[in-house]
């Protein structure tokens, strides 16, 4: 079984605008979409799209409850979330279909205050021998930075693998503590790390420092594709070349499709990389954070060679 746990959800509202993005200007909205989101939330999407029991977890606002069980339960996803009398965030992206995007991402649940038995309790009852809990994504406005650390030996008391994709402060503690499988982008392993990775011999150089306190290192690297460390080996599969619509949630359908095919064989091969990376291109081409389709994660696959850059 997989859970993933979300604990700064938000939905995630996707707007296209008429005529170029630009600042200080007048934009008429022509098309608008709103999926549920969460770093954890899209992951549990392309789990399921691979047909592995899943559930989705996390903390989540009373006011979208419905909507994101309306959305997630018919594609296979069993919903777990701890429903509290708080809204959830709204997330927006702003696109002008001329390749130009803007982000903002507001503070989630500001008023909710840390609780640590409450949350403890909570993911106590989401634990069991040999699950997979993957955790993703910011953490709420008033949640200190170590509170995945916490889970983590909570997690790892209860038997489970964990897997861990965040950033900042909340990823500096988290590495501390050794997750399995950590998924961070080029710059946000920067800037934990404190190490300019500008080069690629930089962040090899990093990579082999890293490799004996994780099985599984993964960094996105944008558009470029994504490095995979483990098991002795460094490799670099370059994503394939698409028409980018919607970068959200891409680094999300590329942890889900890795985890979909690692677990439980705990084997790195070519092929499961090739997918991953495939999962993430596919994920740009559409708007919001859709499920997306396995025929066409197994088309562009067909088109990534990942290369062992180490040892070569």
């Amino acid at each position: 079984m997989f859970v993933t746990l979300t604990l700064n959800p938000a939905i995630d509202q996707s707007l296209l605008v008429a005529g170029e993005l630009a600042i200080n200007s007048l934009h008429s909205v022509t098309g608008e979409i709103n999926t549920p989101g969460g770093k954890g939330v899209n992951v549990a999407k392309i789990l399921a799209a691979n047909g592995q029991a899943v559930s989705a977890a996390g903390l989540l606002g009373e006011d979208r409850l419905d909507f994101y069980m309306d959305t997630l339960i018919p594609v296979g996803i069993t919903c777990r979330f701890l429903a509290l009398p708080h809204p959830t965030r709204v997330n927006l992206m702003i696109f002008d279909g001329q390749g130009h995007e803007q982000k903002f991402n507001r503070p989630g649940f500001p008023d909710y205050p840390f609780d640590e038995t409450t949350l403890r309790t909570y993911a106590q009852s989401l634990a069991k021998p040999g699950d997979v809990i993957i955790m993703s994504g910011s953490l709420p406005a008033r949640f200190p930075a170590n509170t995945y650390a916490y889970l983590i030996r909570l997690f790892r008391t209860a038997g489970c693998s964990i897997v861990v994709d965040t950033s900042g402060p909340a990823l500096a503690a988290a590495l501390a503590e050794k997750p399995d499988v950590i998924k961070p982008n080029r710059h946000e392993l920067e800037a934990v790390c404190g190490e300019p990775l500008a080069t690629d011999a930089a962040l090899l150089a990093l990579l082999r420092k890293l490799m004996g306190n994780h099985e599984i290192i993964i960094v996105s690297d944008g558009a470029q594709g994504a490095w995979f460390a483990g098991q002795n080996q460094i490799w670099f599969a370059a994503s394939p070349a698409v028409t980018c619509i919607d970068t959200t949630g891409a680094g999300d359908s590329l942890l889900g499709q890795f985890c979909a095919g690692y677990f439980p064989s705990h084997t790195l091969t070519p092929e499961l990389m090739a997918r991953a990376v495939a999962a993430g291109a596919a994920a740009v081409e559409k708007r919001g954070t859709p499920v997306i389709a396995r025929e066409r994660i197994t088309e562009l696959a067909g088109k990534i060679q990942p290369v062992c850059v180490w040892p070569v």
